[in-house]
């Protein structure tokens, strides 16, 4: 009953106090996915070539870079003839963030990325691009009976560090309004997951919405101790690749079918499966998703890629042909479901290492990313653990780090870890990629 309400009258009050279009956005969206990938193709152009007008017209830097390219939105006649256009990485943002901002007057806001790179990145969007980035991840979760009102269990990241009283109220209020219960899976020792596996069990939700590799190491831990979860109707697994010995394992345990997603700060939902699990569908009336080769040449069909997305309606600081770091298998066929959104058929490249402790916690490589965020000096970052007893932190930072702000830091580490790990800090000049060309950002090599 509160979830019909929540989602016909609760969501759309709600909205309409704050002013905001995401209702409006996911019905269309409920509309759009059924048309064909022809009619929405033309949809995706019609808006990039809108996007590459404002960003010409109202953002110094692509300004200046297209003129000097001989680059013209008005000649696009097709998505192929995007090719032409630069890619934009997160040292150009980093450089050139002011300039990437439009100069029209639209309400921004400040967002940042959890650095699952290893680099943290700050940026902006304007406000009717949050709605409709909101209103993709409506769909995609109700892909998966996750729709927002369902009685929702998230074993997920929590906010780390001192958070202030009120603050700490107000998410607290929110999350009861949203029917969401959040089990933190930064501190992960076998008597967290017991409490955790009591607290499910009384909580009884629909749906599981988790980090992939916690949810895993939860699954372990309950198949290891005889113990049977309360079976949700779904689970919704993201911000690490699921493996499909990961998927075996957590539906055994669970009972339930996992739907994956694929999404990133900087564009909320990417891609999400539906009931028939033939790959991630893409937002493609937000987003235009490309996987190149080095050169920046498309990639053939089947071979392993880099993701370059554009936000078709970021239109306060415009993210057009962004390297996101992740790297993907190109070839964006058609599911039997119907929808004409395509399949991205694979991602690779995201799971994060999970850490050990000798008190037997699991410490998911996500904490790491969702720490250092917080910390706008760190440039790249990488956790390194080569025995149990010890884990070493290396920073690239700009300026340097305050003694307070070391503390604050190790201190936050140290409260997952517990008191038998050595945490040891080290400020370098520079953290090597692999042969692959990536920053592994958390090594476990015990």
């Amino acid at each position: 009953m509160y979830g019909q309400l929540y989602r016909h009258l609760l969501l759309p009050l709600f909205d309409g106090v704050k002013g905001r279009q995401t209702m409006a956005h996911w019905r269309d969206a409920e509309a759009s996915q059924w048309w064909s990938r022809e009619r929405l193709e033309e949809l995706q152009l019609n808006s990039l070539r809108s996007l590459l007008t404002h960003a010409a017209q109202t953002c110094p830097h692509y300004a200046e870079q297209w003129a000097a390219l001989n680059l013209d939105p008005a000649h696009l006649q097709s998505l192929q003839d995007f090719t032409a256009w630069p890619l934009l990485t997160r040292e150009i943002i980093r450089r050139n963030r002011l300039r990437l901002r439009t100069t029209a007057a639209v309400k921004r806001m400040t967002k940042a990325t959890g650095g699952s790179s290893g680099e943290p990145l700050q940026f902006d969007l304007d406000s009717g691009s949050n709605d409709r980035r909101t209103a993709m991840t409506y769909r995609g979760y109700d892909w998966a009976g996750a729709a927002p009102g369902t009685k929702q269990l998230y074993i997920w990241g929590t906010a780390v560090g001192n958070v202030p009283t009120w603050k700490r109220l107000k998410m607290d209020l929110h999350h009861r309004f949203d029917r969401h219960l959040i089990l933190s899976c930064f501190e992960f020792t076998p008597a967290q997951m017991r409490q955790h596996f009591e607290r499910m069990n009384r909580y009884k939700a629909d749906v599981i919405v988790a980090y992939t590799n916690p949810l895993y190491e939860f699954a372990r831990f309950l198949k290891r101790e005889s113990l049977v979860p309360v079976k949700p109707k779904s689970i919704v697994v993201g911000a690490e690749k699921l493996h499909d010995f990961q998927r075996e394992l957590i539906e055994e345990v669970f009972g339930a079918p996992i739907f994956e997603t694929y999404g990133s700060r900087e564009f909320m939902l990417i891609g999400a499966e539906c009931d028939r699990h033939q790959g991630l569908h893409l937002s493609i009336e937000n987003v235009l998703v490309e996987i190149l080769n080095e050169d920046g040449t498309p990639t053939p069909h089947g071979q392993e890629g880099n993701v370059v997305i554009t936000d078709l309606y970021n239109y306060g600081m415009p993210f057009i042909r962004y390297v996101n770091g992740d790297r993907a298998v190109a070839g964006l066929e058609m599911c039997s479901c119907g929808r004409g959104l395509p399949l991205l058929k694979k991602v690779v490249g995201r799971q994060l290492d999970t850490l050990g402790t000798p008190d037997g916690r699991k410490i998911p490589g996500e904490f790491f990313p969702h720490l250092i965020k917080d910390f706008p000096a760190v440039r790249r970052f990488q956790v390194v653990q080569e025995k149990l007893e010890q884990i070493t932190l290396k920073l690239v930072v700009d300026g340097g780090l305050t003694l307070g702000e070391r503390e604050q830091l190790l201190g936050a580490v140290r409260k997952c870890t517990g008191t038998e790990v050595d945490i040891c800090l080290q400020m370098v000049d520079d953290i090597p990629l692999t042969n692959a060309g990536k920053l592994k950002v958390v090594v476990n090599a015990v």
